[in-house]
């Protein structure tokens, strides 16, 4: 067959490659696909920071180390708690001489991130050794006293990674089955070695006799080492009333055995040992590949230690003492800094108003004022500029972070997707006996021999163990993950891409899912019209305030020409003001500067003396592809819908740019009231993406999951994917890539289907042999194999929407 007849094949079993990018429009550091309203060659923000930390370093060697493709910076979010590093400071000041640490990190994928993090650790004084782990994701750091703990993190994470506490275990699963899998692999190549004798005509003697029962021995061991893993696991379904896909394959290799055994023994029949400890070995090796790609992935973020890795200072007597949450009891006063997350429901002492994000109770950072006296709900965070003391309304064991810290693991839902090969396998298991029945019947009954049909019953039990699904199927799933982690997606959950066949609606939330969560001023001309002073003023105000919308007109204007002289006060929920050479300058909203002005849209203002100076518009920024992604999901015929606890206004906002119905936008929903919405809507087919705390409960609820956001662990650790770009087409070659699966998945069935009818049909007949069997079964095993590599060999493609014409690239949105 000619190329363009192959590639016509592939097309049509397959649909459309995906087309590769041009050279020119990848970003700078990442080597990732860049949006079409990029700027100055970076995919994002973070991208670009490090960029230029790297070069301004001069540690450019890190790309020569990484090579062309790398992945998008995630920008750490504001008020990332940090209070997990005391206790390490703390014993490192009470150390002797040199001192060692261990700490978890994010984000090693490669020698360049080995190198980076060493090269940033011999820059420190009073370090003596660092060892990076990238496959388990730990640092052991053996320092002194001297050693800047705190500056050594900080400056890792502004490379884009992530540092916490030592809490990832170093015992692995897959480590058990890797030895395993050498033991099958040894026993299954001296079995070939011995099977090769009687294949050459060694039928009969003592060495005859000696091979076959080293044959047997190498068996038994095989079935014990290896056998006895799926054993167990087809077991544990059981028990758990799930018919798992390892059933069949221990059923094979048990009946298998135990027939050949029963024939050797009893009989004197030809044995088929050499090929069962080849089998089990091949299943060992596909299990082995499937485990460790989950692994892999999971080992990659920090570990998410829940509700036991939130840390408060309580004020006991006259001390502040730091305190694990869980610990907090009701009426226990709290010392709150900035930045701090309210671990329960409390109110605030003292007679001064008090600002606090919403970011973790409905996915919002703009801060809301609590009054004197008020109550703070549980998971906000404290955005003003100044400590404060607030008294515990309850115990932490009876708020609400409780539910949404100890929501379980995404990868706990493995059996939800499982229903297609729970059939597939129940259906297999029936007709395996079936068939290994009718072949003794007509085995006895054409020969009248015991012997020979127990021979035909072995070798219908041998040439009908699941190849296809135990060596071809985790290839294939390796194939489909591999390219997915190349694109940016990570799948955390075994079954997600068995789950992801089955999606039809897929549920965004808003703020950092289809936004990137973060502000930035519309168009910085108007301060133009300001003389140099009140320039300068402004910017001073600007860098002084905590509030989303301040950081967003300092990033635009710079933060140069700090004057420490300024004493400027921030004014709760209005903004921030300063009175310098008798003239009173103030910055936040309109109205608070000049009760008269009508300013049209304009959110923060600059102002002197109740006069207004000039006034700004900030925008909500989508993600860089958000729209485009959500129109071409529609156009593949899936229903996308919001689901978010912001304001209807602001939700139906971002809709509407989208090109998402107002009646598929569902918005003002707490945590608990999203889970029930998921909960009644979803029938086995939804997809949410979200990124807050505030979204555990519903990825838990969801048939499939995934969050953008690893800058924290608790909704990554119970996701089945996480994204590490900054653009979310990486989950429309997910939703593709799955259904691609499910097609190959059944080219390979249907090829395994006709290998067997053949071969059964040859055993029933009692044309089979050993020597027959051990020459198709790893025919039947290549052939599955070939055929997923030839259809899964290519990139993985994107729907095909281009014929749909989308929405313009970086979108904007007003806030209020």
């Amino acid at each position: 067959m000619n190329p363009p007849a192959i590639e016509l094949v592939r097309s049509l079993l397959t649909g459309p490659p995906m087309i590769p990018e041009p050279r020119d429009s990848r970003c700078l550091h990442c080597g990732g696909p860049l949006p079409a309203a990029a700027q100055e060659g970076f995919c994002c923000a973070g991208c670009r920071f490090v960029h230029d930390l790297l070069h301004e370093e001069q540690l450019e060697r890190y790309y020569a180390l990484r090579g062309d493709k790398g992945e998008a910076v995630t920008a750490v979010a504001a008020g990332r708690d940090q209070k997990w590093l005391e206790p390490l400071e703390a014993e490192l000041g009470r150390a002797e001489g040199l001192h060692r640490l261990e700490l978890d990190v994010q984000g090693l994928s490669c020698a360049a991130c080995v190198w980076l993090i060493e090269q940033l650790f011999r820059r420190e004084p009073g370090g003596a050794g660092v060892v990076v782990n990238p496959a388990l994701g730990r640092i052991r750091l053996t320092v002194s006293r001297a050693f800047p703990l705190r500056r050594f993190v900080a400056r890792v994470e502004s490379c884009g990674y992530l540092l916490g506490p030592k809490l990832k275990s170093e015992e692995s699963p897959s480590n058990g089955l890797l030895l395993r899998m050498g033991i099958a692999v040894a026993l299954a190549m001296n079995g070939m070695i011995l099977a090769i004798s009687v294949y050459a005509g060694l039928s009969e003697g003592p060495l005859h006799r000696l091979f076959l029962a080293l044959s047997f021995a190498l068996a038994t061991a095989s079935v014990l080492v290896g056998g006895s893993y799926f054993g167990k696991t087809a077991l544990a379904g059981l028990r758990r009333g799930v018919l798992h896909l390892d059933l069949p394959i221990a059923l094979g290799i048990l009946l298998a055995y135990a027939s050949s055994t029963w024939g050797w023994l009893a009989h004197g029949l030809t044995t088929y040992f050499d090929t069962l400890t080849v089998f089990v070995a091949l299943m060992l090796v596909g299990r082995f590949l499937q485990m460790r790609l989950i692994e892999r992935n999971q080992k990659r973020l920090l570990e998410s230690d829940g509700a036991e890795g939130i840390y408060t200072r309580r004020l006991e007597g006259d001390a502040v003492v730091l305190r694990r949450a869980v610990e907090i009891r009701e009426g226990d006063t709290l010392v709150l800094a900035p930045g701090d997350v309210v671990p329960v429901p409390a109110a605030i002492l003292g007679g001064e108003d008090a600002s606090f994000s919403l970011d973790w109770v409905n996915g919002e950072s703009a801060p809301r004022v609590f009054r004197a006296g008020g109550t703070v709900p549980a998971g906000a965070f404290l955005s003003g500029t100044r400590a404060l003391t607030v008294r515990a309304d309850a115990d932490f064991a009876a708020g609400s972070l409780v539910d949404l810290l100890r929501a379980p693991p995404g990868e706990g839902r493995d059996e939800r997707g499982g229903g297609y090969w729970r059939t597939f396998a129940r259906v297999y298991v029936a007709a395996v006996l079936v068939i290994a029945a009718i072949a003794l019947g007509i085995g006895y009954l054409a020969t009248h021999d015991a012997r020979a049909a127990l021979e035909r019953v072995t070798a219908v039990l041998i040439v009908t163990c699941p190849c296809a699904f135990g060596i071809a199927t985790p290839l294939a799933y390796e194939l489909v993950s591999a390219k997915l982690r190349r694109a940016g997606l990570f799948v955390r959950s075994a079954s997600f891409l068995d789950r992801a066949a089955l999606i039809r609606t897929v549920v965004f939330d808003k703020t950092g899912t289809l936004t990137t969560g973060k502000l930035r001023i519309e168009d910085t001309s108007p301060a133009s019209l300001l003389s140099p002073e009140e320039k300068r003023i402004l910017k001073n105000l600007a860098a002084r305030s905590t509030h989303p919308k301040s950081a967003a007109l300092a990033a635009a204007l710079g933060t140069d020409e700090f004057a420490q002289e300024l004493d400027a006060r921030e004014v709760t929920g209005r903004g921030v003001e300063v009175l310098h050479e008798g003239h009173l300058y103030r910055l936040g909203a309109s109205a608070w500067i000049d009760p008269a002005a009508t300013d049209g849209d304009a959110d923060v203002a600059f102002g002197k003396d109740g006069r207004i100076l000039c006034a700004f518009h900030t925008v909500e920024d989508l993600r860089p592809d958000a729209a485009a992604e959500v129109h071409a999901l529609r156009a593949m015929g899936y229903d996308v819908g919001i689901l978010s606890g912001d304001l209807e206004e602001r939700a139906l906002r971002v809709a509407a740019v989208c090109g998402i119905t107002p009646e598929k936008t569902v918005s003002g929903k707490s945590a608990q009231e999203k889970a029930q919405w998921v909960r009644e809507h979803d029938r086995g087919d939804l997809l949410f993406l979200g990124d807050g705390i505030n979204d555990a409960l519903v990825a838990t609820e969801a048939t499939a999951s995934g969050t953008p956001a690893i800058d924290r662990p608790f909704l990554a650790a119970r996701a089945d994917f996480y994204l590490v770009t900054p653009g979310l087409s990486p989950v429309r070659n997910a939703l593709a890539s799955a259904q691609r699966l499910r097609r190959v998945l059944g080219i390979t069935l249907s090829i395994a289907l006709a290998y067997n009818v053949v071969t059964v049909a040859l055993s029933c007949a009692g044309f089979m042999t050993p020597l027959l069997c051990a020459v198709l079964m790893p025919l039947s095993s290549l052939s599955t194999i070939l055929a997923v590599l030839f259809l899964l060999g290519e990139k993985v493609p994107a729907a095909d929407a281009a014929a749909c014409p989308l929405p313009p690239p970086g979108a904007r949105l007003r806030t209020a």
